[in-house]
């Protein structure tokens, strides 16, 4: 068994890409089979370096590949389609000479006038291509290239024939060769078309198997009639459900992309594990109803049978879900380490600080759901806050009180705050809970969070006493 991924380079990697790759490695793997990855990097508008080299960094950082795939040691495992053009070049001549591909000279100006027409007549019909080049004599043919008229290749698509394949996830799918327009194989500039260079190379490479979003089902129909002209046999295809948003539409990469983008949600904190086990199951179910599976677990578990075919819906709360249990399952000192790498950029703090802020970040390791939320929870250690809480006389008088109260206590350790705190309510004749809400209040700007002892205790006394002061200062 041999599958691929094939990005193009025209943007960083998206969840659903990642999700094609993970289905496309789950499948190989299980089987001991090889999965490669395959760049389309043909359109030269578009195509950016840099987005190759972000493909490979998130891909390495998922482990869904290896280091050695981008090395000379597996170069069958890595291709290119930009090195592979005189490739493809070939195939093209080949179908030229046996009379089933020809060269089309008509403009953009032209096709686009030719359609319009079209869709003036047939108001409920499909524009296709109207074929009027395939008439060209040879010798008009000639003339054209020799003025060199710009053009592109067609392919000629026998509209009688019946196309079909055997669908791993939606059964037998037909396609009629009338509905099929004779698509370009070749662009003006020398660059084969997606649906040409995807077939050399699927089968060149020998790939048997191509799992990918039911977006390409069309494309399959195209492929297909290559496939029979080359008297190729075709790979098994599985076209998985498309993955929309909340309001039940195609996600798309120029919408709520902090969220879409591998890249984007690596800067915000989530885990390559929740990441990935989270896309497992958007369009793919496990028999045993287990929600959290390692890689390797989800290698025993995959089945190909256990995919619907209905759409899946994006859900950053179950994303968040997800990434909270893996947050969890992280050792104390894996967890301050990310921690510390996250707080520290952000306010710019030396290594004087690491030990008093991994020991900080940990107090929320319970509640968060992805690592930049700590910079928020934790911004009234590291900065003066701007938000202005107004007090009442009353409290203000308490405050006052538990100052004056704070400054007998000397030894500086959780417990003793701890004691400390649990004697206010009987000592200042108020509920626990107003004043612990109170203190909650001054010190974080919040009504809820970790255990306030502990809080109090990382602020420091010195902090404590400072606020309080201006508090007190700010009511004269």
């Amino acid at each position: 068994m041999k599958t691929r991924f094939a990005p193009s380079p025209t943007g960083h990697l998206h969840i659903g890409g990642v999700r094609t790759a993970l289905f496309n490695f789950l499948l190989t793997k299980k089987d001991n089979g090889h999965f490669i990855i395959r760049i389309e990097d043909t359109d030269f508008k578009r195509n950016k370096e840099e987005f190759v080299k972000s493909i490979e960094e998130d891909l390495l950082w998922l482990k869904l590949i290896d280091e050695k795939i981008f090395s000379n040691e597996k170069k069958n495992y890595f291709y290119r389609q930009s090195e592979r053009i005189n490739i493809y070049k070939k195939y093209i001549n080949f179908l030229i000479k046996k009379n089933e591909a020809y060269l089309c000279f008509c403009s953009k100006k032209c096709l686009e006038q030719e359609k319009k027409i079209y869709l003036e007549k047939n108001k409920n019909k499909s524009y296709k291509y109207s074929r009027k080049c395939l008439n060209l004599k040879k010798k008009e043919i000639k003339i054209l290239v020799e003025k060199k008229n710009p053009y592109v290749v067609r392919l000629k698509i026998s509209r009688e024939k019946e196309y079909f394949f055997n669908d791993l996830i939606r059964k037998k799918i037909k396609f009629e060769g009338n509905d099929i327009e004779d698509f370009i194989i070749l662009r003006q500039n020398g660059i084969p078309s997606y649906n040409f260079a995807c077939v050399i190379d699927d089968h060149l490479m020998n790939i048997t198997h191509v799992f990918r979003g039911e977006e390409h089902i069309t494309n399959t129909a195209k492929q297909l009639v290559l496939y029979k002209i080359f008297d190729w046999k075709e790979p098994i295809f599985g076209h998985i459900s498309i993955i929309l948003n909340k309001e039940k539409k195609k996600i798309s990469k120029r919408n709520d992309k902090n969220f879409y983008l591998i890249k984007e949600l690596k800067k915000l904190g989530y885990l390559p594990s929740s990441i990935l086990n989270y896309l497992l199951f958007l369009g793919w179910h496990s028999d045993d109803n287990e929600e959290f599976l390692s890689l390797d677990e989800m290698l025993k578990k995959f089945d190909y049978k256990n995919f619907h075919s209905r759409g899946a819906i994006f859900s950053l709360e179950k994303l968040n879900w997800y990434n909270n249990h893996y947050i969890n399952k992280l050792k104390d000192e894996e967890f301050k380490l990310l921690a510390w790498k996250k707080i520290s950029k952000f306010y710019k703090l030396n290594d004087n600080f690491k030990e008093k802020v991994e020991n900080i970040s940990l107090l929320w390791k319970k509640e968060l759901n992805f690592f930049e939320e700590l910079i928020e929870m934790t911004s009234f250690f590291f900065q003066k806050s701007k938000e202005e809480i107004i007090l009442n006389s009353k409290e203000i008088l308490l405050i006052k009180k538990i100052r004056k109260m704070l400054i007998s206590l000397n030894d500086w350790e959780i417990e003793n705050i701890s004691f400390f705190l649990n004697e206010l309510p009987e000592k200042l004749e108020n509920s626990k809970k107003d004043i612990f809400s109170l203190l909650r209040k001054i010190i974080t700007k919040k009504n809820k969070g970790p255990e306030l002892a502990k809080i109090i205790f990382f602020f420091g006394k010195k902090n404590m006493m400072n606020e309080f002061y201006n508090y007190i200062n700010h009511d004269k």
